[in-house]
C-alpha cells in the first residue's frame, strides 16, 4: 500500500475513477484505517483535514461507517450528503466500543481457542470501535480481560467462553443494518401496496426497504435472496396471495431462513384472506398484520417496526 488515504492520510491502495463516463471526480480506496473499501468524490475531500474537533469526529465516525457498510458487502460512496448524514450519527458509549473491539477480535481468529496479535490490526480496531489511538485500545482490552471475556498475554487475545457467550448475545440482531427484506407476491396487483404501504412504512420507521425484484445486482436471485437476508435488520413476509390457496411458498422459505438467523419477521396479510384463513399452519401461531387499504397497511407496519425493532436511522421525528 503506497498510496495515501484520504481520510487518515495512512497507507492505502487508491484508483482514480476520473476515467469513467460521467465521473465528477472520484477515487476508489482501500484503507485499513478508514474501515475498508470506499468511492470518495473529490468535493468531499476537502473535510477530510481534521482541522477542527468537529472535522476529526466526523472521521472517526465516518471510518466506523466505511467499517459497517463493509461488513454488509458494500463499498460506500462518500459526497457532501454522506458527510451531512454522518456527522449526525451519536457516538457510541465505551460498553457498545467494547462490544465492537470482542467483534472484530473474533473476525480475525481463524479457529475455536485462536489466538490473535491485535497489535498487527491497530489501524483496523481503530476504525471499527471508534477509537482514537493504541492507549484506548489497550484499555479496552484489558478490560474485556478482566471482565472475563478474553485472556490477553503480552499482546496476543484469546477469547473465553464468556466472551462467545456476549458475541452470541450480539448475534441476536443485525443492528448495524439499515434494511428490512421485504418478501411477498410479485404481482402488479401489488403495486399499489408496495408504493402506498410497505415501501413507506418502513420508511417512516427509519429504515430502507428492499424487494429482491427491484434490486440492481446481476447476481443469481436465489443467491442474492440469501445475501440479503443476511445483510438485513428484519423481514417482513406478506403472505398475500390469488387465489387464496395459492400460498407463497417463498415467503415462507424467506421468512423460516431468517428466523433461522435469529433476524425479527414481521407477518402480514391483505385481510379478507386472514378471515378466510388460508394461512398456512406453520405461521397461524404468529400475529399478522391483517391490512385492507395501502394507508392502513402503511401505519400498522410502521407501527408494528417501532414497537418491535425501534427506530431506524433515517427516521425522521416530526415535531406537531
Amino acid at each position: 500500500m503506497n498510496d495515501e488515504c484520504p481520510i487518515w492520510e495512512t497507507p492505502c491502495e487508491k484508483i482514480n475513477l476520473s476515467y469513467l463516463p460521467g465521473n465528477r471526480g472520484a477515487w476508489e480506496v482501500d484503507s485499513p484505517r478508514a474501515g475498508g473499501k470506499y468511492i470518495i468524490y473529490n468535493h468531499a475531500c476537502p473535510y477530510m483535514t481534521g482541522k477542527t474537533d468537529l472535522e476529526e469526529l466526523l472521521k472517526v465516525k465516518l471510518s466506523r461507517w466505511i467499517y459497517e457498510q463493509n461488513q454488509l458487502g458494500k463499498t460506500p460512496e462518500i459526497n457532501i450528503d454522506t458527510l451531512k448524514k454522518v456527522i449526525t450519527l451519536p457516538m457510541p458509549s465505551v460498553f457498545k466500543q467494547m462490544d465492537y473491539c470482542l467483534q472484530f477480535l473474533e473476525s480475525k481468529i481463524e479457529a475455536l481457542g485462536g489466538i490473535v496479535d491485535y497489535h498487527s490490526y491497530l489501524d483496523e480496531i481503530q476504525a471499527a470501535t471508534l477509537l482514537k489511538n493504541e492507549g484506548e485500545i489497550r484499555y479496552l482490552i484489558e478490560q474485556s480481560r478482566d471482565i472475563g471475556w478474553i485472556n490477553l498475554n503480552g499482546r496476543s487475545v484469546k477469547i473465553l467462553i464468556k466472551g462467545y457467550q456476549r458475541l452470541e448475545e450480539l448475534r441476536k440482531t443485525n443492528v448495524a443494518s439499515d434494511q428490512a427484506f421485504v418478501a411477498m407476491w410479485f404481482d402488479s396487483s401489488m403495486d399499489e401496496a408496495w408504493e402506498e404501504g410497505f415501501d413507506p412504512g418502513i420508511r417512516d420507521a427509519g429504515y430502507k426497504a428492499l424487494r429482491i425484484d427491484r434490486s440492481e445486482s446481476n447476481n443469481k436471485i436465489d443467491d442474492e435472496i440469501i445475501a440479503e437476508i443476511r445483510r438485513s435488520r428484519f423481514l417482513v413476509a406478506d403472505f398475500t396471495s390469488d387465489p387464496p390457496e395459492n400460498v407463497r411458498g417463498s415467503v415462507y422459505y424467506e421468512a423460516g431462513f431468517a428466523q433461522g438467523l435469529n433476524i425479527p419477521v414481521i407477518f402480514t396479510c391483505r385481510k379478507d384472506l386472514i378471515e378466510i384463513e388460508p394461512i398456512h399452519f406453520d405461521t397461524r401461531q404468529y400475529r399478522h398484520i391483517a391490512w385492507e387499504e395501502p394507508e392502513d397497511l402503511r401505519k400498522q407496519l410502521k407501527n408494528r417496526i417501532l414497537a418491535i425493532i425501534g427506530d431506524g436511522p433515517h427516521r425522521v421525528q416530526r415535531r406537531h
